[in-house]
């Protein structure tokens, strides 16, 4: 189970070991989700679904389900003393990104303006309305982190990325949130080229996702 007190490293050993139940529950849930997705219209649906591990762990798993296959999300979440934080595996289990109380309320003030969530919901809807990003960095070897800069669906996110161990495993600590129009210039030249990218990624996703339908 996730405490407060645990270092980085503890937090991720937890995560990524509570994890691969999760990714089976997720295969789960799609299979469940299929015959829908052949019914519909678009040959699609989606699912957000609210799942605890034996590990006594709190996760929300995102599902988009085609005919041919499926991708999912899942981010587990917990309470600190600082707010509610979101822990979302990426790439296979192999990095995590870390949504910070900070972060996701700076989304709300700066994005969303939506005084009535909860910070559940608020999370929530960050994570089925932002599935991807791209990043770009600057490294710091002596401290083993790296200062980075985000595009994300619906604005910037900034923070520090941390490595775990001697094997390449990271976690994206995302500190804080900007609107595009918060933008500085001298960060412009950065903001530009990656929205380039994420728009070509965008579209990818977009042409494999038809291939599913």
């Amino acid at each position: 189970m996730i405490v407060p007190a645990m270092n980085s490293k503890e937090l991720y050993s937890e995560i990524i070991n509570d994890y691969r139940i999760v990714e089976r529950k997720a295969y789960y849930l799609a299979l469940s989700l299929r015959r829908s997705a052949r019914k519909s219209k678009h040959k699609h649906v989606s699912g957000i679904f609210e799942y605890k591990t034996k590990q006594r762990n709190n996760w929300i798993i995102y599902i988009d389900c085609f005919v041919k296959g499926y991708d999912s999300s899942a981010t587990v979440y917990y309470l600190d003393e600082n707010g509610l934080n979101g822990m979302c595996v990426i790439n296979d289990g192999v990095s995590l990104s870390h949504y910070t109380p900070h972060f996701l309320k700076r989304y709300n003030e700066r994005f969303l303006k939506d005084t009535n969530l909860s910070k559940l919901d608020l999370l929530n809807h960050f994570i089925i309305n932002n599935p991807f990003d791209t990043t770009g960095e600057v490294s710091d070897s002596e401290l083993n982190q790296s200062k980075f800069f985000s595009r994300f669906k619906e604005g910037v996110g900034l923070g520090l990325k941390e490595v775990i161990g001697n094997e390449g495993n990271e976690i994206s600590h995302f500190k804080t949130f900007i609107s595009n129009d918060m933008v500085l210039d001298f960060q412009r030249d950065g903001f530009n080229s990656l929205g380039e990218y994420y728009e070509e990624t965008y579209e990818e996703l977009h042409r494999i996702n038809k291939r599913r339908a």
